[in-house]
This record gives structure tokens, sequence and C-alpha cells, in this order.
């Protein structure tokens, strides 16, 4: 597969001189991505302007403000801009509260539970090649496909709901959120007050109301229609602190319905939409994808028991997470001095850890922007460095959803690709641009073919 190692997908073109005040405002709002300097892609630290705020791509450091000097460090920003919306849940809570809400949560996502769930991620799946079938060869929107596809998963695991209209009061908040992200986030790196006027703020506000009342309610009706059973939503509800026995009350389950909404729904939907990207950039991978899942599976549909077999399917997907990381940053604020490497981090400054140039850092991974998923294959892991590499984070805050992720993402991708064939667009160059999650400015176009159809036969390349 040796021409794969030229394939260059879409990157940004970063600045390579410190931008000014404006600058940095103005590409900021348009596309976080854009302010990261080519120095966040080469070197270990990086400060901005001002000394409060730097980029850290060094996994020696990334490991101390994470796990070894975690104490020192708290998720203020992330707080700021998720905590209207997330509340207290186990991605916006910090000490004890956070503690018991990840033990209590925990056994909900063992591997061998999960297993039960890959009949849904395979449902899902076929019910968006079937919904293309009457249109086999026509371009279709696969960012929003993959949206929907993946919010099927949610109604059957999470968010059992007989009211029809549910996904569009979610996609049309989650919009809402995404389009007013950008100043949101660019308050919060600035550290201006969150009562100060900003674009968007009241749509904003709309949106976070919309999104918990409406949880809050398919809650109640879960409870009082006994829809709770067998589904995550059910195991939440029953989840209890080891230590004390409580489990959440419903402001708590409201924050953590959200919080796996959005880390299950809208990453794993951006995950498979640049990964059928990549593959429609390279022929040779996803005829290697077709011939692998067709030896395990054949033309049966995916089970539990083809994931582990699938290997050069999850190498794919975690080359496409490495370029096109469904979280592009995360950050964390110094709220007490500490000394890493021998640098000094003062009380109050934030450390950025831009994902997207860490995973295309170039001390750190060699031909850093082709697509090259032979890095994954077993053998290889072990020379990649922990912290080098985080699409689901590291440290004892890991998305703890990850393995969910995964075997969601191996057997929709593997299902789609025994069932149809994806053709990007011709001279199509989608942007990669930093919302909460990683989209394609402009969507993702596709041609979709069907496999299997006696009226029109695939195209071959």
């Amino acid at each position: 597969m040796t021409s794969s190692a030229s394939l260059v997908p879409p990157r940004i073109a970063p600045p390579r001189e410190p931008l000014g005040r404006f600058a940095f405002a103005r590409n900021f709002v348009r596309n976080p991505l854009t302010v990261i300097p080519q120095a966040a892609y080469e070197e270990d630290f990086v400060p901005l302007p001002g000394g409060k705020r730097a980029w850290v791509t060094s996994p020696t450091m990334i490991r101390a403000v994470l796990v070894d000097q975690r104490d020192k460090f708290r998720k203020l920003m992330q707080i700021r801009l998720l905590g209207p919306l997330l509340g207290r849940g186990i991605l916006t809570s910090e000490g004890e509260q956070w503690k018991w809400q990840r033990q209590a949560s925990s056994p909900m996502f063992a591997p061998d539970k999960l297993a039960a769930f890959v009949p849904v991620f395979v449902a899902a799946a076929e019910a968006r090649v079937a919904a293309w079938r009457g249109a086999d060869g026509q371009v279709q929107p696969i960012e929003d496909e993959m949206t929907r596809a993946t919010f099927d998963v949610i109604a059957a695991t999470l968010l059992p709901s007989p009211d029809v209209h549910v996904p569009a009061i979610f996609n049309e908040s989650v919009e809402k959120l995404r389009r007013t992200g950008g100043w949101e986030l660019l308050y919060a790196v600035l550290n201006l007050p969150v009562w100060m006027p900003r674009p968007g703020m009241f749509a904003e506000a709309s949106a976070v109301k919309t999104l918990r009342s409406t949880v809050a309610s398919i809650l109640q009706s879960v409870r009082a229609g006994g829809q709770a059973e067998g589904s995550l939503t059910g195991r939440l509800m029953g989840a209890r602190d080891p230590d004390t026995g409580r489990t959440m009350d419903d402001e708590q389950l409201v924050d953590n319905v959200l919080t796996f909404y959005l880390a299950g729904h809208e990453t794993t939907a951006k995950a498979l939409t640049w990964t059928l990207y990549v593959l429609s950039q390279s022929p040779e991978w996803r005829s290697a994808l077709e011939e692998e899942i067709a030896s395990v599976a054949g033309d049966a549909p995916i089970a539990a028991r083809h994931l582990d077999a699938l290997v050069k399917t999850r190498q794919v997907i975690e080359e496409s997470m490495r370029l096109y990381p469904p979280v592009p940053m995360m950050s964390r604020q110094c709220v007490a001095d500490a000394t890493i490497e021998g640098r000094e981090i003062r009380a109050g400054m934030s450390l950025i850890m831009p994902i997207y140039a860490i995973h295309r850092h170039a001390r750190r991974w060699e031909d850093a922007d082709a697509f090259l998923p032979q890095r994954f294959a077993p053998g290889n892991e072990s020379a990649i460095p922990r912290h080098a590499y985080m699409p689901f984070g590291a440290g004892p805050r890991v998305c703890i959803g990850r393995v969910f992720a995964m075997m969601e993402s191996t057997a929709m991708l593997a299902t789609f690709l025994q069932r149809a064939r994806f053709e990007a667009e011709p001279g199509y160059d989608p942007s990669p641009t930093a919302r909460v999650t990683l989209v394609p400015k402009d969507g993702m176009p596709m041609k979709v073919w069907i496999r299997h159809t006696p009226e029109r036969c695939l195209p071959q390349n």
C-alpha cells in the first residue's frame, strides 16, 4: 500500500508568526485551528503573547498536567463553556463530585456489557444504506447522514422516546450551539466576563434550555413507562456510588445523559465522516478493508464476535482520528504554581493542548500529514508515545465511553463498506474547522454507490 504514503489530507496552513490581537480574534472565531502557530507543530511549548497562555504539545508535559500534577490544574475553561449545558455531570465536575460519578458510571461501559449493543450499531448503519438505495450513485450529505445514524444509536441505547420530533429538536439546538461556539470559546480564551454581551448568546441560551428540557421530559417518560430496562439510561438510573450507595438525582441524570449524548453522538458522527473521506482518497486501503470485512463476515451482518478480527478497520479509524481528532483541542488552567520539565508554570496560566497539532507534530510522527494506518498495526502501536495520541483524552479523565465509541465506529464503518462505496466529489477540499467537535466547514458531499443492486455495477478505480 505504498501509494497511500503520499496521501496528504487537507490540513490547516498555520501562521508562521504570532498573530496580532485583532487577527487572532478574527481567525479564532472563524476557525480556532487557524490560530495555532507553525511552532506548535514543531516545538514542545509555545507561549502566546502576554505570557498568560501557552500551547503545550510535549507528551511529558501533557502527562504532568493530566496525570502526575493534575491537582494543580483544573478544567475551568471547559466548565465555563459546557457548564450551562452539562451542569455538573461527569465531564464538567471535579474532585469528589467527579470521582463518585465516574466510579458509579464505569461498570455500564464494560466491554462485555456493550457487546449487546452491536446489533443496534449495525441496524443504524443499515437504515442509512436503505435510505440511499433509491438514489444509487447520487451525492449524499455524509456529515448529516452520519449524524442521523449515530443519533439512531443514541435514541436506541440512551434516549428512547416515542416523539418523532426529538431528532430535529436536538439537531437544531446543537447547530445553534455550533454557530455561536467560536465566540463563546474566544471569550473564554481571553478570560472575558461571562456576562459580557457576545453574538449569539441568546440563541445559545435558548438552545441550552431546549436541550435540557427535552432530556428531562424524555427521562420522565422513560421512568413512567418502564422503558429504561437494558438501555444506558436505565443503567445510569441504577448507577450507585460504590462507597455510599447513593444514586444520581434528576438534575445529574440530565447532566450525564446530555454529556453521553454529545460525547457519544457528535464525536462518533465526525469520526465516521472523516474516515469515509480519507478512505475515498485511498483506494488501496478501501480495498483492503473491503477484503477484510468480506473475509471476516461475508455478507452477514457485522456481529460482536467479528469486531476483534477487523484489525485493519480499526487501524484506519485510529489513523483517521489522528489526522482529524473528533475533539481538536483541550485545555487546563493552572491553580497552583507548578514546575514541569524545569519550566515554571504560574497559577492563573492557561495551557492549551491543541490535539489537532499534537497528532501532526513533526517530532512525534514521521510523514505527519500522511494517511498511514499501518502506524496502528499490531506491534507498531507501542512506538507511539502515550500522550502524543489522544483522540479520547488521557489520564484519569480519559473518555469513559471510548470502548463504546470504538465498537460503534468499527461496526458501523464495516457495515457501510460492506453495503456501499463512497466517492468524494472531485475537487472538493473539506476544510477542518474546530467547533466543539472537528467538522468539515461546508459539509461532506459524497456519491454513494449501493452494493448488490441489479440495476448498476459499482464504479471501478
